[in-house]
């Protein structure tokens, strides 16, 4: 997996209507078209499809689940340690944090950046290096029309993992509906990084204050979503806004001007008297004959007339924006799974899982094998029983699976093969490594 230097910004394809299709943007970072390395099935439906599976021996299959807690219980602690070091680095760029503790430099930014696409990488996350563009229309839900803003953004990044097609029930004409197949991401993370305030122009600042109210300057905000369409991704940027399309403002204009225009071509005639009135009573010479009066009064009401059915048009469209806002909103919302500090919490759990998930089935697949095996066989044995009990294509992470047995001493090389150690074993070794996390030295007693 590649993930983008951090602190470089990519700049959106300012011509592209829509977002590139997600497996297409997953292709040149992982060399897979079809699939990324998330294990969508949790840790407890993982060891019990590795149990339903079968495979092991009697004397493994009865210690294999303590292995598996064993195992679990030493990443966590690992992970915990990440979490502590992740949220140190966030708590001065959080947008809720402290005066005192405010950072809006860059060096904070960016070492906040590589520690967090660090975390990502564990969890399976990948960088959509080409944006999610800058227009575009969700047709699959809302069917709104986006324009998106970076004012006041001095960077925004999205890293997503696990790619599937759903069927989803989706609107067409009036209250016909139809089912529809369309592609998902699983998870999504957006990380915006907001200017400092010296970095915006004074003449920009105060369309900044009315776009980001809510946001100091030189924050990072960070966004957890989940289960998004691909044609959707747009609605995650924080400037998105939804724009009328052509088809409502022609519904809403056509009635203004059928209705407007012969109004004002009878108003016409009867405005020069209006204005003749006018001119009279600030002293000009003349005279108004009650036939003229009657129509500059009829004139004057046929004024007010129309400036009420404008009033009404414009309160209609106003109406119309507020309905596309709530729509785009309540589209947000539902998929919303954390914010700022949430989102480091979340996702550091989500890291912890997938180490856990790969290092379980990596051993257990050397175990079912009764003996070494190279590689490329463990990995296909992993890649097919997820295909199989996961009902997903899997481009499972071997290396970094292997690398964590390896490191705890359950698992050994021997030229390009590796063998597993038996379960009963590997819980000798592994209670031996949690015993030494806590390894204190015991004060002497007082002779």
């Amino acid at each position: 997996m590649t993930l983008r230097p951090p602190g470089v910004q990519v700049s959106p394809p300012r011509d592209t209507g829509q977002a590139a299709p997600f497996l297409a943007l997953l292709q040149p970072m992982t060399g897979h078209a079809a699939h990324d390395g998330y294990i969508p099935l949790r840790k407890g439906e993982l060891i019990a499809a590795m149990a339903r599976a079968g495979g092991l021996s009697e004397a493994d299959g009865a210690h294999f689940p303590a292995v598996s807690r064993l195992l679990s219980a030493i990443l966590h602690h690992e992970a915990h340690e990440r979490l502590e070091a992740l949220k140190a680095l966030y708590d001065p760029l959080e947008p809720e944090a402290p005066e005192a503790r405010r950072v809006t430099g860059e060096d904070g930014l960016r070492a906040f950046e590589a520690a967090f696409t660090e975390a990502l990488a564990k969890a399976n996350f990948t960088e959509l290096t080409h944006g999610v563009g800058v227009e575009g229309r969700t047709r699959l839900f809302t069917e709104l029309k986006l324009k998106t803003s970076d004012l006041g953004i001095r960077a925004i990044r999205y890293f997503v993992r696990g790619a599937h097609n759903e069927e989803v029930q989706v609107k067409r004409f009036f209250l016909f509906r139809k089912k529809v197949t369309a592609p998902f991401v699983d998870d999504v993370i957006v990380l915006v990084a907001f200017k400092d305030e010296s970095e915006i122009k004074k003449s920009a600042r105060k369309r900044v204050f009315q776009m980001r109210r809510g946001v100091r300057p030189g924050a990072v905000m960070l966004k957890r979503f989940r289960n998004v369409a691909e044609e959707e991704l747009i609605s995650l940027h924080p400037g998105a806004k939804p724009a009328m399309p052509r088809r409502d403002q022609v519904i809403l204009a056509a009635p203004a001007i059928a209705g407007g225009l012969p109004v004002a071509l009878q108003l016409w005639p009867a405005l020069s008297v209006l204005f003749a009135i006018v001119a009279i009573y600030f002293g000009a010479q003349g005279a108004v004959s009650q036939s003229e009066l009657q129509r500059a009064v009829a004139a004057l009401s046929g004024l007010i007339a129309v400036g009420a059915f404008v009033m009404r048009q414009k309160l209609k469209y106003e109406r119309q924006t507020l309905l596309y806002q709530k729509r785009l909103s309540d589209t947000v919302y539902f998929r919303n799974l954390a914010n700022n500090a949430g989102v480091i919490d979340s996702l550091v759990a989500a890291g912890e899982e997938q180490d856990a998930k790969e290092a379980l089935l990596a051993y257990w697949a050397l175990r079912r094998a009764q003996g070494p095996l190279a590689k490329s066989q463990i990995d296909k044995a992993a890649e097919d029983f997820l295909r199989a009990h996961g009902g997903r294509a899997v481009d499972f992470e071997i290396g970094d699976a292997l690398a964590k047995l390896e490191r705890l001493g359950v698992v050994a090389r021997s030229g390009e093969a590796y063998a597993a150690q038996p379960c009963a074993e590997a819980l000798k070794t592994l209670d031996g490594v949690w015993d030494a996390i806590f390894a204190y030295a015991q004060p002497q007693a007082a002779e």
